[in-house]
């Protein structure tokens, strides 16, 4: 890290240096998300990570497809849209397609690994037999280490979802004779060159670290995600779980509580010493039910989003199982 302060894009010697760990963190992230470096382009700001992924491959679109549950960046990039084709989802979160599907080189579809919300996994390579000729962007920003579909455009992924650091995001691209820069530009780069340096190289470090720990940790977090559905489910009436177990991200849970709110829920964990998410919204400053629950036409009332980290133990989970049980309850009666 002390080495890497220097612009990387000058001639000096600490800059070389810089040139080099650069070099060397992209060719660990390459590695780690199993691209070759050269189709790898690092974003300074992680939330646009899916706007260059789309709009990078979008010139010639005629179609834009996208899912009802996608991240609200997808909905803004639609909003820009001639023709956006908002395809629903079943029960489950998978995204459902007319028979013929739009499939054109002129279509473009957003297709996410998995909701970051309910942790849903999208069937990506049965989506792909009927998408034979759309471009296909890909959104990782969930998980890295979901498989790779047969055949994708582009991906983007963001370094906090292997709990590195906020700030960096990443796109892979297929093809980059088939790229464009969508900003307005002068010189070769394909995104701008503005990230942290030192946040690449923690980014790559992080990811490094994660891998090896995911390895050993998915199943037991998947039998731990189990364990908490079922005991909610079972000790708590008028409770909706989104989403299947087998067929989701094994460390996110989203569950919801008629009855009650989710943000007073929260409150009532906190107190207890416990950190979780609320669903019941999509943002703090943006008081409307969540998108992804009322498109899957699950409870969108009460709701938390629980994500198991890598160490949790099971003594853990128990207790925020009884501090769910024991907020609710009490929630109920007032």
């Amino acid at each position: 890290m002390d080495q890497g302060w220097a612009d990387p894009r000058k001639l000096s010697q600490a800059s070389a240096k810089a040139r080099n760990l650069r070099a060397r963190a992209l060719e660990s992230l390459a590695e780690n998300l199993g691209h070759h470096p050269d189709r790898l382009a690092i974003v300074g700001e992680s939330a646009l990570a899916n706007y260059f992924a789309l709009a990078g491959i979008a010139r010639g679109t005629s179609t834009f497809i996208h899912s009802a549950i996608d991240r609200k960046e997808v909905f803004a990039f639609a909003s820009t849209c001639k023709a956006p084709v908002e395809q629903p989802v079943d029960r489950l979160g998978h995204i459902q397609f007319p028979t013929p599907p739009i499939d054109t080189p002129e279509t473009l579809v957003a297709l996410q690994g998995a909701n970051i919300e309910t942790g849903t996994i999208q069937p990506l390579e049965k989506i792909l037999t009927v998408l034979t000729r759309a471009k296909i962007a890909l959104d990782f920003t969930s998980s890295p280490t979901l498989p790779l579909p047969s055949r994708w455009s582009t991906v983007a992924y963001n370094a906090h979802s292997w709990q590195g650091p906020e700030g960096i995001g990443l796109i892979a691209i297929a093809q980059p004779q088939l790229w464009t820069n969508p900003l307005p530009h002068l010189g070769p780069e394909r995104v701008p060159e503005s990230f942290s340096l030192p946040l690449l190289l923690a980014a790559a470090v992080a990811l490094e670290h994660w891998i090896v720990e995911e390895k050993q940790e998915h199943e037991r977090i998947r039998q731990l995600s189990k364990l908490l559905r079922q005991s909610l489910s079972t000790r708590i009436k008028d409770c909706d779980i989104a989403g299947d177990p087998d067929s989701s991200l094994p460390h996110i849970s989203s569950i919801s509580f008629l009855y009650v709110h989710g943000e007073e829920i929260l409150r009532q964990l906190e107190l207890q010493g416990f950190s979780v998410d609320s669903g019941s919204a999509c943002s703090a400053d943006n008081l409307q039910p969540s998108h992804v629950l009322a498109a899957m036409g699950v409870l969108t009332h009460g709701n938390i989003r629980v994500t198991l980290h890598h160490g949790v133990q099971e003594k853990d989970l128990l207790g925020l199982v009884e501090a769910i049980t024991t907020a609710v309850s009490t929630l109920r009666l007032q």
